[in-house]
C-alpha cells in the first residue's frame, strides 16, 4: 500500500513508541529473572525451586521473544535521524503526560 495519509513522522514516531515499550517490557522481565535467579540459588523447598525454575524458563523465552521483537522493529528503520528526531519527540510527549 502506498501511503497518503501518514507521514515518516508518524512512522518514526510509532516504531519510537513502540521500542519503548519493549525495552520497558524487556525490563521487567529482566528485572524478575534476576529475582528468580537469585530464588532458585537460595531455595530450600524442592517444590518452590521447581516453581521458581518454571517461571525462570518461561521468563527468559519471553526475553528471547521481545529480543526478535525489537530486532523486527529495528529492521524497519530506512533513516537513522528520522528515528532519533522521533525518539525526542515521542519522549517529551510521554514526559509532558506524566507531569500531568
Amino acid at each position: 500500500m502506498i501511503y497518503t495519509q501518514l507521514s515518516d513522522e508518524y512512522k518514526y514516531d510509532t516504531l519510537a513508541d513502540a521500542m519503548y515499550a519493549r525495552e520497558v517490557e524487556y525490563f521487567h522481565y529482566d528485572f524478575d529473572r534476576k529475582n528468580f535467579e537469585h530464588l532458585l540459588a537460595n531455595a530450600t523447598d524442592n517444590e518452590f525451586a521447581a516453581s521458581v525454575a518454571e517461571r525462570l524458563n518461561d521468563t527468559c523465552k519471553q526475553m528471547g521473544n521481545v529480543g526478535a521483537i525489537m530486532t523486527a522493529l529495528k529492521a524497519q528503520i530506512e533513516d537513522e535521524q528520522a528515528y532519533a528526531d522521533a525518539v525526542v519527540r515521542v519522549t517529551a510527549k510521554r514526559e509532558a503526560k506524566e507531569a500531568e
